[in-house]
């Protein structure tokens, strides 16, 4: 995904300021992407008709396994596959409502996640671990009385954001390379 640039996009129609933008996947990696689920869901579909009798064109040989359940994992494979084709996420500032949005593109429609800073103290990104070698960086609002606020983990453009956090929103911006566990 593509992180974006260095300065922060104002829409003009609206109060809101594009703080951070995902991008989508790059087209060689969502064609292929696409193309596996949709393979997969005819998979899954061509194994829940062949509990009725029927055949959409491939034949399986009779095995050991549940085709219920081979149908199920297929449809949930071919679901996450066919998601990358519309996976983004956007973050905005509100400047006449002092919210932080959270918006994620899905299969049919956007979702947005209001966060308002009013009380804020500061933006703290923190770096976590997500595996054996794997971090991302955990974006989350720390307010005066104590409790914090998640945001979202971002894996890259995270120097562009708090530059962009810092500008619109008037907040102080902390890093933490901490290597902190995920959870």
């Amino acid at each position: 995904m593509q992180p974006s640039s260095d300065f922060a996009v104002r829409d003009s129609s609206k109060s809101e300021t594009l703080v951070f933008d995902s991008g989508r996947f790059p087209l060689w990696f969502r064609i292929p992407a696409l193309v596996f689920g949709i393979f997969a869901l005819w998979l899954g579909l061509d194994l829940a008709a062949g509990l009725f009798g029927l055949s959409l064109g491939y034949h399986f040989s009779k095995g050991s396994g549940s085709p219920v359940l081979a149908s199920l994992a297929c449809f949930a494979i071919g679901a996450l596959w066919v998601f990358v084709w519309f996976a983004q996420l956007r973050l905005l500032f509100d400047t006449t409502r002092q919210e932080l949005i959270v918006r994620t593109r899905g299969f049919f429609r956007s979702h947005d996640r209001r966060i308002a800073l009013a009380g804020c103290g500061e933006i703290l990104i923190r770096q976590v671990r997500t595996g054996r070698a794997g971090s991302t960086w955990r974006v989350s609002a720390k307010f005066a009385d104590g409790r914090s606020e998640y945001v979202s983990d971002i894996a890259t453009g995270i120097e562009s954001l708090a530059k962009s956090l810092e500008t619109v929103a008037l907040l102080p911006v902390k890093m933490q390379a901490d290597g902190g566990r995920a959870g």
